[in-house]
C-alpha cells in the first residue's frame, strides 16, 4: 500500500473527526468537499475491563481524495495501550452494497445478521462480533449547520452485546472477551478546527442499566447534540453542559467534571481514572504548527466515570472529553 501518499494533514483529520446519510448503514458518501470526513466507529467495554475502539474513516483533507484509515486502540488493564492504524489510497477501500460491506485495507467491516468488524494490523488482531445489525438512528440535534457546512451524526449500534477475539502483537494467546458494544457513523464537510469548543460522550455499555450521552458546545456559545439516551428508551435531549478540568495532586491525573441539565434535573459525570491521552497534533511537534490552522490542536481525555444522578446510584462507564488545547 502507498502510505507515503497520505500526508499527516490526512490522517490527523480522520482522528479528530468526532471518534444521516441515505442508502445502505454502512455505505459511505463520499462529497468533493475539501473539508469532507466520514467515520464509522465501535467501541467495546468488557468485562475484564478492557476498553476497544476502532475506527474506520475517509477523507479529502491532504493530498488527493477519499482516502482512508483503519485505526484501532487496545487498554487493557495494567498494560500501555496498542494503537495500530493503516492508511489507504483511494483504490484501497471499498463498500458492497449486496454484502453490505466495507473494506478499508486489510480491515472488514460487515452487517448481516449481526455486525461483524476484523483489524489484522501490526502482527496483531481484533475480531468483534456485536449482536446486533445496525440500525441507524439520529438523535434529536445531531445535524450541526457552521456557515455552509454540516456534521451530520447517527447512531448505528446503541446497545448490544458484543465478543471479542483479540490476539496482540508478540504473543501466540488468542484472548475470547465478552462485554457491551456501541457503534456510530458521522458525515462532516465542516472544517475540524471550526466544529466545536468541546465534545463530551459517556457510554454505560456493561451491567443491568446501558445509557449514553453525547454534549457538544459549539464556537458560538451554543449546545448541540446534547442529549441522554437509556437502554429501552428513546434519545432525550437535554439544554446544555458545565465541563471543569480537576486536579488531582496525590495521583497527578486531570480529570473531568461535567453538569449536564435537562428536563428540570441536574446530572453529574465524573471521571475517576484515565485510560487513554491522545493528542495527535502536539505529538507531531514541529510539524504541529502546519496542520493546525486546519484541525486545531484536539486533545482527547477516555476515562472511566460515573455518571450521578438525583436519587439513583452512581452509574459507571467510560468518558470521553475532546476538547483544543492549542
Amino acid at each position: 500500500m502507498r502510505l507515503e501518499r497520505l500526508s499527516c494533514l490526512t490522517w490527523l483529520a480522520v482522528l479528530v473527526l468526532p471518534w444521516v446519510a441515505a442508502g445502505s448503514a454502512l455505505e459511505p458518501l463520499p462529497s468533493k468537499n475539501d473539508n469532507y470526513g466520514e467515520s464509522f466507529s465501535f467501541t467495546v467495554d468488557l468485562e475484564d475491563g478492557t476498553f476497544i475502539s476502532v475506527g474506520l474513516s475517509i477523507t479529502n483533507l491532504g493530498p488527493g481524495s477519499r482516502n482512508g484509515v483503519c485505526r484501532a486502540t487496545v487498554v487493557r488493564p495494567g498494560k500501555k495501550p496498542w494503537s495500530p492504524q493503516v492508511k489507504v489510497d483511494s483504490d484501497e477501500w471499498s463498500y458492497d452494497k449486496a454484502t453490505n460491506t466495507l473494506k478499508m485495507g486489510p480491515c472488514t467491516l460487515h452487517a448481516g445478521t449481526g455486525t461483524h468488524l476484523s483489524v489484522p494490523l501490526a502482527g496483531g488482531l481484533v475480531n468483534i462480533a456485536f449482536a446486533e445489525a445496525p440500525a441507524p438512528l439520529a438523535p434529536p440535534g445531531s445535524e450541526v449547520v457552521v456557515d455552509n457546512s454540516r456534521y451530520r451524526h447517527e447512531v448505528l449500534l446503541p446497545f448490544t452485546p458484543a465478543k471479542v477475539s483479540l490476539k496482540l502483537p508478540g504473543s501466540d494467546t488468542l484472548l475470547e472477551l465478552t462485554g457491551g458494544g456501541y457503534g456510530d457513523h458521522s458525515h462532516s464537510t465542516v472544517a475540524p478546527a471550526k466544529l466545536a469548543r468541546h465534545w463530551v460522550r459517556f457510554r454505560a455499555l456493561r451491567g443491568e442499566e446501558n445509557l449514553l450521552l453525547l454534549a457538544r458546545e459549539g464556537f458560538d456559545g451554543g449546545f448541540g447534540p446534547v442529549y441522554l439516551w437509556t437502554s429501552g428508551g428513546t434519545p432525550q435531549a437535554l439544554q446544555r453542559f458545565e465541563l471543569r478540568r480537576k486536579e488531582d495532586a496525590a495521583s497527578k491525573f486531570a480529570g473531568w467534571e461535567a453538569n449536564l441539565s435537562g428536563e428540570g434535573e441536574l446530572m453529574t459525570l465524573r471521571s475517576t481514572s484515565l485510560l487513554l491521552r491522545n493528542a495527535p497534533v502536539q505529538d507531531l511537534g514541529l510539524l504541529g504548527s502546519l496542520v493546525k490552522p486546519v484541525v486545531g490542536s484536539p486533545v482527547t481525555y477516555v476515562m472511566r466515570a460515573v455518571l450521578e444522578r438525583p436519587g439513583q446510584p452512581a452509574l459507571p462507564g467510560v468518558m470521553e472529553v475532546t476538547l483544543d488545547e492549542g
